[in-house]
């Protein structure tokens, strides 16, 4: 938890290919993703988290013999300085791709923004939300 003297400063940084956070703990700082073809979508705050989009948007849900939603699943992954060096994942379910490409990742930005707010007052973020609106929302409702 970030220190009760100190605020909680905003996620300062945005897309960014070379991490803050890392830099700033010393570690490797080169942030990779399992793919690389997208936006890089990053936050940090520059010393106690990071956060960004690993892997392309999928359908949601996944299985074949689900019925087929205009739902899509973006999978973040973010490490927390109170966590040591593990990097942990959190999905988020969100409408899809209906508007374009443009607007579909300003919504992907948002989901980043919400969730690095989250990082700022906890270490841990569940594993799935849906964003709601202008909010997340834990699980699938």
């Amino acid at each position: 938890m970030i220190p009760e003297t100190e605020t909680a400063p905003p996620a300062a940084f945005r897309n960014f290919n070379l991490c803050p956070h890392c830099e700033f703990r010393g570690e490797q700082s080169l942030l990779c993703r399992m793919c690389e073809g997208l936006p890089m979508i990053s936050r940090s705050d520059g010393k106690y988290f990071h956060l960004l989009l690993a892997d392309q948007p999928m359908p949601y849900p996944a299985e074949r013999k689900a019925r087929r939603s205009n739902m899509v699943s973006v999978c973040f992954w973010y490490s927390h300085a109170e966590n040591g060096s593990a990097t942990f994942a959190a999905v988020v379910v969100l409408p899809g791709k209906k508007h374009g490409y443009s607007d579909f990742f300003r919504r992907v930005e948002q989901a980043a923004d919400l969730l690095a707010e989250k990082l700022k007052t906890c270490s841990r973020l569940s594993s799935l939300y849906e964003l709601h609106e202008e909010a997340l929302v834990e699980g699938i409702y």
